[in-house]
C-alpha cells in the first residue's frame, strides 16, 4: 500500500497547501543549523524529534505530508504527531526516509497512512525522526498540501489491491478451515525421485489412450511461490503403480526437466495434492527426506544446559562464550551478504531467470570462524535467518519481497519462480556447508525463520498485509528453511520467532500479528498439510525493554488471553504448547528456545548493575523450573550504541581503553549459575518481594 503512496512527485500544485514553520524551541535530541530555506538535523539521542507550526489547518484534500531532502543516513521508524496535544494516540507511523545523496521528495499521504481523518484543528506537526543518534538530514519545503489527480488516482489503485489483498486472506482462511481428507499417506523424497504414497477407494481401469494414469486421480503440484488457494499444476507424466488392495503409487523425478527457457528446480520443495471424483484433499509437503550427501550427523546436538548467549562474533573475545560456561548461542545469517548482481572471480551465477544474480562464497570465511569455534566448544547454534530491507532506492532486491516498504528486515520474496530460485540456492550452499557439528567447519542445529514475525512491518517487512497472507508467507519459508537443512541434516529444526506480545487484538491496520492465533494458524497448517519439526523462538522480555526490573510487569495474567508473555508468567507459554491440540504428530511438544531477553542498565553504577545481575539469576531460576525451555539465550553479548539507548549487554559499551566493553557485574553472576560459585555470586542481588 505504501509503495503507491510513497513516491517522487513530477508536478505538484502550488496552491491550497499549509507550509510548516520549525520551532527550535520545542524539538528534543536534536541539534540544528538552518542556511537559506535549508535546515540541517542532526539526532543526539534516542528519541529525536522536531516540531513545527502550520500556517493553517490541513482540512479536505490538503492531506499530503511533503517535504524535500538530502540525506546520507535514511531515517527508519519515521513517524508524525499532529497537535496539539501531542499525544501518543495521534502518531501516525510513515514509510522510511530512504538515502538520498542528491535532493530527493519525500512524500506520504497521511489520511491513508493512519486510517482516519486529520485532526482538521491541527496547528503542530511533530516529526519523529527515529531511534538512533547521528541520523542526519538536510530539509526544506516542509508542508501538508492537496492531492493530485495522479495521487487520487494511485490511491484508487492501492484501494483495489487492498480489497484483492482482503479476497486472498479469505481464500486462505476458508483453505485452513476446511476438514482434512488426506489421501496422500506419504511423500518421500529420494536422491532422484519424489514417491508419493496415497489410499483409493478402489481400483478403476485407465482411460482409454491413457498411459500410467488412474482414471479420475490427478497430481497436482505447487512450487514454492505458490499459495495454498492457488490450483497447482496438473502432472500429465507420472509413473504410477497399483499396490493392492487400495495404494497408489506416483513417482515423479525429482529434478525437473528445463522448459523455455526456465530453468530445473528440486521438487524436495513442492506440495502435492490428489484430486479425484470424490473430492480434492488438501495439498500437502515431504514426509520423509532421505538426505542428499553421505556425510552427517548421526544425531542432533544438544546443549549441555539451559546456558545461552546472543550474538556470537569475532567482534569481542569469543572466549567470553566459554568463561561463561556457554552452551547455546544465535548468529545472524544476513543473506544478503552472499548475494550479488556483478560477477567477479569464485562466485557461482544462481540458475533463474531474469537478469544474472552470483552467489558469494567467500562470505562463509566469516561464518566458518564463528560456527567452527562453537563446534570446537560444544556450543548449539541457532542461525537467525535475516534480509536486510534496501536502505537504498537502486539496492539489489533479488530476495526481497515485492511489496516490502521499510522496516529493518524484509520477507523472502516467494512471490516469483525467480525469488524462490535465488532464496533456496542460499539456504541451500549454506546447509550444505553447515551440515554436520562433529567436523570442521561445524553445524547449524536450529534455522530461526527470520524476525520477531507478529511485528511484521518493522522485522520481517511485506508491506502492510492481512494476517492470512503474512502468516501464509511466513509458513511457507518455514518449509523451505526446513527441507532445505533436513536434505543435508536430518536432525535441523526450524522455529518461528515471536516477541512478547500474545493475545493481540486485530486493529484493521495490517501492522501486526497476535502471536497466540499465529501459533494456532501455523499448526493448522501443520495438521494440514503434513508436519514438519518446527517450534517456537520465542522473546519474553519485560513489559518495558527498560524495566529496572523484570518482575513488576502489569500487563500479564497466568491464562491463555494475557496481553503479555514475559519472564513473569512464562508457564502460559508451556501450557499453551502442552496442549494437545498442539503438539506435533508424534505427540510430543514443540521445542522452545528462549532466543532473545535481555535486562536493562539505565547506567553503569553499583546499584544499576546490581539490578541487571539480580534480573538475570531470577530469569535463569524461572528457567529452571522449566525444563521444557531448551535453551535460554540472552541478550546482548556488549552494550551497543545503535540499539535505541538499551544497555542489555554482560559488557559495557566499547571504548577506546575497553574496545569490547567492560564485564559489567552480571556477567561475573551468570559465569556463576550452575557452579559451586551461585550461592556466594547471587546471595546480595535485589529480588522479588516475598
Amino acid at each position: 500500500m505504501f509503495r503507491a503512496l510513497f513516491c517522487l512527485l513530477l508536478t505538484t500544485p502550488t496552491a491550497w497547501a499549509v507550509d510548516w514553520q520549525f520551532r527550535a524551541d520545542a524539538s528534543n535530541q536534536v541539534a540544528h543549523t538552518t542556511t537559506g530555506d535549508v535546515i540541517e538535523f542532526r539526532s543526539t539521542g534516542s528519541d529525536p524529534y522536531v516540531v513545527g507550526t502550520l500556517t493553517g489547518p490541513p482540512i479536505g484534500e490538503v492531506r499530503v505530508l511533503q517535504w524535500e531532502y538530502f540525506s546520507t543516513t535514511g531515517v527508519r521508524n519515521l513517524s508524525v504527531i499532529l497537535g496539539p496535544p501531542i499525544t501518543e494516540a495521534r502518531r501516525i507511523e510513515l514509510p522510511p526516509l530512504l538515502i538520498a545523496e542528491g535532493w530527493q521528495t519525500y512524500s506520504v499521504d497521511l489520511v491513508q497512512a493512519s486510517g482516519k481523518p486529520l485532526e482538521a484543528d491541527a496547528k503542530l506537526l511533530r516529526i519523529d525522526l527515529g531511534t538512533q543518534s547521528d541520523t542526519r538530514i538536510r530539509i526544506r519545503n516542509v508542508r501538508i498540501r492537496a492531492r493530485t489527480p495522479q495521487e487520487i488516482a494511485a490511491a484508487a489503485r492501492a484501494d483495489q489491491r487492498r480489497r484483492e489483498q482482503g479476497e486472498q486472506a479469505a481464500a486462505i482462511a476458508s483453505y485452513l478451515q476446511q476438514t482434512p481428507h488426506h489421501k496422500i499417506q506419504s511423500i518421500t523424497v529420494e536422491r532422484h525421485d519424489v514417491v508419493i504414497q496415497a489410499k483409493i477407494d478402489e481400483v478403476v481401469a485407465p482411460r482409454e489412450g491413457e498411459v500410467s494414469m488412474l482414471a479420475d486421480m490427478e497430481l497436482y503440484e505447487y512450487r514454492p511461490h505458490e499459495r495454498p488457494d492457488s490450483t497447482g499444476s496438473l502432472l500429465k507424466e507420472v509413473q504410477t503403480t497399483i499396490i493392492p488392495p487400495n495404494d497408489i503409487q506416483f513417482k515423479v523425478p525429482r529434478r525437473s526437466a528445463t522448459r523455455s527457457g526456465q530453468p530445473a528446480y528440486d521438487r524436495l520443495l513442492s506440495a502435492w495434492r490428489l484430486q479425484s471424483r470424490d473430492g480434492t484433499s488438501p495439498r500437502q509437503y515431504t514426509t520423509t527426506i532421505v538426505a542428499d550427501v553421505d556425510d552427517i550427523a548421526t544425531e542432533r546436538q544438544r546443549p549441555a544446559n539451559q546456558k545461552g548467549l546472543s550474538g556470537l562474533s569475532p567482534r569481542g573475545p569469543m572466549t567470553d562464550f566459554v568463561e561463561l560456561g556457554i552452551t547455546a548461542a544465535t548468529v545472524n545469517l544476513v543473506l544478503t551478504s552472499f548475494v550479488s548482481t556483478t560477477d567477479r572471480p569464485n562466485r557461482k551465477r544462481i540458475p533463474t531467470p531474469g537478469p544474472p544474480v552470483y552467489f558469494n562464497p567467500d562470505r562463509f570465511a566469516h561464518y566458518d570462524r564463528i560456527i567452527d569455534f562453537a563446534r570446537q566448544h560444544g556450543i548449539v547454534i541457532s542461525a537467525i535467518v535475516l534480509i536486510p530491507s534496501p536502505k537504498q532506492a537502486r539496492s539489489g532486491r533479488a530476495l526481497v519481497h515485492p511489496d516490502t516498504d521499510g522496516g529493518t528486515y524484509a520477507m523472502p520474496d516467494l512471490t516469483t519462480p525467480r525469488g524462490v530460485a535465488v532464496y533456496t540456492y542460499v539456504l541451500n550452499e549454506i546447509a550444505k556447508r553447515y551440515r554436520n557439528h562433529r567436523r570442521a567447519p561445524g553445524g547449524i542445529t536450529n534455522w530461526i525463520a527470520h524476525n520477531e514475525i507478529d511485528f511484521h512491518t518493522i522485522w520481517t517487512n511485506m508491506g502492510p498485509q492481512p494476517r492470512e497472507l503474512v502468516t501464509d508467507s511466513y509458513y511457507r519459508s518455514m518449509r523451505l528453511i526446513h527441507n532445505i537443512a533436513r536434505d543435508h541434516n536430518p536432525h535441523a529444526r526450524v522455529f518461528a520467532s515471536l516477541t512478547h506480545h500474545w493475545n493481540v487484538p486485530d486493529d484493521g491496520q495490517w501492522q501486526r500479528l497476535s502471536p497466540r492465533e499465529f501459533l494456532r494458524d501455523l499448526q493448522r497448517y501443520s495438521q494440514l498439510e503434513g508436519d514438519f519439526a518446527w517450534g517456537v523462538a520465542y522473546h519474553p522480555y519485560p513489559q518495558s525493554l527498560f524495566a529496572k526490573v523484570p518482575w513488576e510487569d502489569q500487563k500479564v495474567r497466568d491464562d491463555f488471553d494475557t496481553p503479555l508473555v514475559t519472564m513473569q508468567n512464562l508457564q502460559v507459554l508451556g501450557r499453551f504448547l502442552q496442549q494437545p491440540s498442539m503438539r506435533g504428530t508424534d505427540g510430543n511438544m514443540r521445542p522452545v528456545l528462549l532466543s532473545e531477553q535481555g535486562f536493562h542498565t539505565d547506567s553503569y553504577d553499583d546499584e544499576a548493575q546490581d539490578r541487571q545481575a539480580g534480573a538475570l539469576w531470577w530469569a535463569m531460576q524461572r528457567v529452571r523450573q522449566s525444563p521444557w525451555v531448551e535453551s535460554f539465550i540472552y541478550h546482548r553479548w556488549i552494550d551497543h550504541p545503535k540499539e535505541g539507548g538499551l544497555m542489555l549487554g554482560l559488557r559495557t559499551l566499547p571504548s577506546g581503553d575497553h574496545p569490547h566493553g567492560q564485564r559489567k557485574r552480571s556477567f561475573d553472576v551468570y559465569q556463576a549459575i550452575g557452579t559451586d560459585r551461585e550461592n556466594d555470586a547471587t546471595k546480595d542481588l535485589p529480588r522479588p518481594p516475598k
